[in-house]
């Protein structure tokens, strides 16, 4: 049987999770692959200072591990997995997945598309927190995520976007007179 899409989609379980709901807790061990079919999922870590840092952000038509590194050693995650807004996900179980690399081998191509826009993304976030100032990271930001600002609190953009709270409203400030 030749792999599709639409197979794919139809061998996930559906599940839904409610506002604040964790997905995945530090310490826990990940075992699933996620698509958000609605809603929006934040990643983050616990500095050493106890604050938040949100890695990344799934919003609908996203793929995601829960956590990648526990996913593929089996080791406890470092990684929190929070819903930040009532979600509709399909999930797909490591089991699931190992026996769809067996059985259509179409999905590994798919996979490891997956998994290089995946690193893309991070690499680029990586490069972008250390190359450029707050302005031109909010701009980066708005260019592909800027219905965000109107669903999920601005202390975890501030967060994704490695800046205070208050940075953030005042380059917001900026940029609005910029375009003014």
């Amino acid at each position: 049987m030749a792999f599709s899409i639409e197979f794919f989609f139809q061998s996930g379980c559906p599940i839904e999770y409610s506002k604040n709901e964790y997905i995945l807790r530090q310490g826990e061990i990940s075992d699933k692959v996620f698509f958000v079919q609605e809603g929006v999922v934040r990643h983050f870590v616990i500095d050493l200072d106890g604050n938040e840092k949100t890695i990344r952000i799934s919003k609908e038509n996203d793929f995601f591990y829960s956590s990648n590194i526990s996913y593929w050693t089996g080791e406890s995650s470092y990684i929190n997995c929070q819903v930040l807004l009532p979600s509709k996900l399909l999930f797909w179980t490591k089991e699931t997945l190992e026996n769809l690399s067996k059985t259509h081998p179409g999905f590994i191509a798919f996979e490891c598309g997956k998994l290089k826009s995946f690193a893309i993304e991070k690499h680029k976030k990586e490069i972008s927190r250390l190359t450029k100032n707050a302005t031109d990271r909010l701009k980066e930001f708005n260019s592909t995520h800027i219905s965000l600002f109107n669903r999920i609190p601005h202390h975890i953009i501030a967060s994704y976007l490695d800046m205070t709270p208050e940075t953030l409203s005042r380059e917001r400030a900026k940029l609005r007179q910029l375009i003014s």
